[in-house]
């Protein structure tokens, strides 16, 4: 679905996920995601630009449809034919009607059972689910109870997310019956990030 080598996701993480290590991850097999829910319009469509010139492999973007000039960073989605979106507040259904009729692949993050279901409702393409060993934003319940209740009650494709660190967590959410895993914290450590 992403295009990617190994079903790793390296997350939008703020501050954490910018063009250089977007593009290593995508690079180096992974999907990226680039961290624009904080950037202004002039700044994500300047960030996505950094990353195309680093990459010419698929990546994705992370944002919500509060943040200034939302209709802005949609359309330069739409325009440098980014492979997917990721998002956590869901975007509206117009949003998401742009997002499907342009091809880009919708895959928001949730931390309940009840956001996995209106997500698939909405008309997500796959799911993160992020349980409660996860940083950012995430809900209560440990990721792999959010795991199997989620793939019980789904029928698009589920990446886990929340404490994997390695091969054998991502084994062990492929044998759970988990697409693949997402990683954020974990490449805060690589040569490519921002953090010192």
């Amino acid at each position: 679905m992403l295009g990617c080598e190994y079903p790793i996701i390296q997350t939008a993480m703020g501050w954490v996920a910018m063009p250089e290590l977007v593009a290593a991850s995508s690079n180096a097999g992974a999907f990226g995601f680039l961290a624009l829910a904080t950037a202004g319009p002039k700044e994500a469509i300047e960030m996505m630009d950094q990353t195309l010139a680093l990459t010419d492999k698929p990546f994705g973007i992370n944002f919500h449809m509060f943040q200034p000039g939302a209709d802005e960073i949609v359309q330069g989605v739409i325009d440098r034919k980014i492979k997917a979106v990721s998002y956590s507040r869901s975007p509206t259904p117009e949003f998401i009607k742009a997002f499907k009729e342009a091809g880009v692949i919708c895959i928001p993050t949730v931390g309940a059972l009840k956001h996995a279901l209106k997500a698939e409702q909405l008309g997500a393409d796959a799911l993160v689910i992020q349980g409660s060993e996860g940083g950012g934003h995430t809900g209560s319940t440990p990721t792999t109870l959010l795991l199997s209740s989620v793939l019980e009650n789904v029928k698009i494709p589920v990446v886990a997310a929340g404490g994997f660190r390695d091969g054998s967590g991502l084994a062990a959410s492929l044998a759970w019956g988990a697409s693949g895993i997402a990683m954020g914290t974990r490449f805060m450590m690589t040569e490519e990030s921002p953090v010192p």
